[in-house]
């Protein structure tokens, strides 16, 4: 995915809306309308609001962040005189925020699944509230809407967050869904870049009989199958869905020589790119079943 997009393409994947006191209060449906395809994060600054979910409520206090996971539905109910920061990301650009290092694990831990941290104001005043200004100007300015800022400042936010809850709430690290997602992503980031296994054992510090059994036990395949079979789906969609010359498109996907790109999409297909973008473009059925392939598709 590049790092920049247009400001069309940053808004479709983003929300941001500050929600200041008022003498209603406002609900806030998360995993539908605006937020449907988005996560969900709330920074309450003043006063409290209140998450429903599964017929619960969880009281999120004054100076402590709320973070909603993907996919999950709720309600957020901001009374009247509360002040709150509400930010949504599409999941495409959560490889791009956690980026790679140490903290990564941890950032996925905290977007994974409901967080709520401890009321802080000192931290939330200090850390986390300067950066929403310059969020808000990044996301609603078309002459910045820079996706590589909005990522550096979703990342700092999320470090913060991060450092406000307990060792305990963070979780294990070394859960093997953990690292395996987290494998997952650093595939999606690298993989044109033709990394070795190796390198992706360096990112997530692990060694590689470690990596190889994760993957195999939770998926059947190993390291290295899983950045083919990514690789492939790329170039089977470019193939099908451009027309990108072959070399340009072997180019694109970290391919040094025309030559070594066809001999790889041979092995795995049993054909060339050419005969196969021939062959899929007179199959309407292989086009449209490429044209619907996306990053949840592979394994």
């Amino acid at each position: 995915m590049p790092n920049q997009a247009s400001g069309n393409e940053l808004a479709a994947m983003l929300r941001f809306e500050p929600v200041a006191p008022s003498v209603r209060g406002r609900t806030y449906a998360a995993g539908r309308g605006s937020f449907a395809n988005l996560n969900l994060i709330a920074i309450v600054t003043r006063g409290s609001a209140s998450l429903i979910r599964a017929g619960e409520t969880l009281n999120i206090l004054s100076h402590s962040v709320m973070v909603l996971p993907h996919g999950a539905e709720a309600e957020l109910q901001v009374p009247a005189g509360t002040r709150a920061w509400l930010i949504g990301f599409a999941r495409p650009l959560q490889s791009l925020i956690v980026g790679t290092g140490p903290e990564s694990l941890m950032l996925d831990q905290v977007l994974a699944r409901l967080t709520l941290t401890p009321g802080n104001r000192d931290v939330v005043e200090a850390t986390i509230v300067p950066l929403l200004p310059l969020l808000e100007q990044e996301i609603t300015d078309p002459r910045k809407s820079s996706q590589t800022a909005v990522a550096a400042l979703m990342r700092l936010l999320l470090i913060a967050t991060s450092r406000m809850l307990d060792a305990s709430d963070l979780g294990d690290f070394s859960n093997d869904s953990v690292i395996l997602n987290r494998f997952r992503q650093l595939v999606e980031l690298g993989y044109r870049s033709r990394k070795p296994v190796a390198a992706y054992c360096d990112e997530l510090n692990l060694t590689y009989d470690r990596l190889h059994e994760i993957c195999q036990r939770q998926l059947q395949r190993t390291p290295l199958a899983l950045i083919r079979q990514r690789t492939l789906l790329d170039a089977s969609t470019r193939l099908l869905q451009s027309d990108e010359s072959i070399h340009m498109i072997g180019d694109q996907l970290g391919f040094d020589d025309p030559t070594k790109f066809s001999h790889f999409f041979k092995r795995a297909t049993g054909l060339s790119p050419r005969q196969f973008r021939q062959e899929g473009r007179q199959s309407k059925t292989r086009q449209a079943d490429a044209g619907n392939l996306t990053f949840s598709d592979w394994p």
